[in-house]
């Protein structure tokens, strides 16, 4: 992925959860998170405030590990998932208003076939966005790719690089394509 200059970035490691907004006390112009093998990365993005969130979970079920969920609730799908949500909409998100994309879940051993980790992620994924009545726009799951996601807080355009091939564009700019619809509609298009 193409770099950054110092502060414009704000890396979501493993288990974590970042939330910003574009402009509002922060230089940054981005959220990103790299080497995503099994684990699965969850874009939010609301282009009305300009505001989004990246969730980096690696395992899919907090029953595992009750005691752990509890104080690093981002680790799992299922307590994660919610609470990245409840973060976006305490900073003044609609649920209506956001654009979700997932990238990840990847098989990354040989013989993956007991495990299966990558798989189970996209599958508790796909429950916990149901139960809390949100669709996935766009994804790029499953492989044997690690991969890699940035978002763009002015834009919420979300790129993705697979392994080390080179940068694709996984959700266009989100802006750029409202405005697009508009004016579209007021020429009668």
């Amino acid at each position: 992925m193409t770099r950054l200059p110092a502060g414009a970035e704000i890396v979501v490691g493993v288990g974590e959860c970042r939330i910003a907004e574009f402009g509002k006390a922060s230089p940054a112009l981005c959220l990103s998170t790299y080497a995503l093998g099994s684990c699965i990365a969850v874009v939010a993005y609301d282009w009305k405030a300009r505001l989004g969130g990246l969730l980096h979970v690696m395992l899919p079920d907090s029953s595992l590990d009750k005691f752990r969920a509890d104080s690093h609730p981002y680790v799992y799908v299922d307590t994660g998932v919610p609470e990245l949500f409840r973060r976006l909409q305490q900073s003044g998100s609609s649920k209506f208003g956001i654009r979700c994309c997932v990238a990840g879940g990847a098989s990354m051993m040989a013989d993956s076939s007991y495990f299966e980790i990558g798989k189970r992620n996209y599958l508790a994924l796909k429950k916990s966005f149901w139960k809390l009545g949100i669709f996935i726009d766009k994804e790029d799951v499953g492989g044997s790719e690690s991969r890699s996601v940035r978002l763009d807080l002015a834009t919420g355009r979300v790129d993705l690089r697979k392994g080390c091939g080179e940068e694709k564009i996984l959700a266009p700019a989100g802006i750029n394509l409202i405005a697009r619809s508009a004016s579209d509609a007021s020429a009668g298009r």
